[in-house]
């Protein structure tokens, strides 16, 4: 069991990915691309707080669902990547780590799902 949120990886891992995001996006942010950049940074932050609210929930339902959305957001945030990267707002040097991150936090995450399937397969 975790003393806090701070101590999951999973949860570190995203914190950092959306920091790395940011910083990407506020360097290539120009004023015609503000909206693209803005959603790409905002995905970035989902994924982090929907892993914080699934380990906020007590129930394992809650926390399957928040994990999902999560897993969910870091597909869009690869996607949203690619975009950026073939509309020439993000280097492909930056794509490529912010992509390598991701798979990280999508890997962890995985895990986390994993696990909270075989539990509710045992309640069920």
């Amino acid at each position: 069991m975790i003393a806090s949120l701070r101590d999951l990886k999973v949860w570190q891992e995203a914190v950092a990915l959306g920091a790395e995001v940011v910083r990407a996006g506020r360097r290539s942010a120009r004023r015609e691309t503000k909206v693209v950049s803005d959603e790409v940074m905002t995905t970035a932050l989902r994924v982090a707080t929907a892993i914080a609210e699934g380990t906020g929930h007590h129930d394992l339902q809650g926390q399957h669902a928040s994990y999902r959305a999560a897993r969910l957001a870091l597909l869009r945030l690869e996607t949203e990547l690619a975009i950026a990267r073939q509309a020439g707002l993000l280097d492909e040097e930056t794509v490529a780590a912010l992509t390598r991150r991701a798979g990280a936090v999508a890997k962890l995450l995985g895990g986390y799902l994993v696990y909270l399937e075989r539990q509710l397969g045992e309640q069920g």
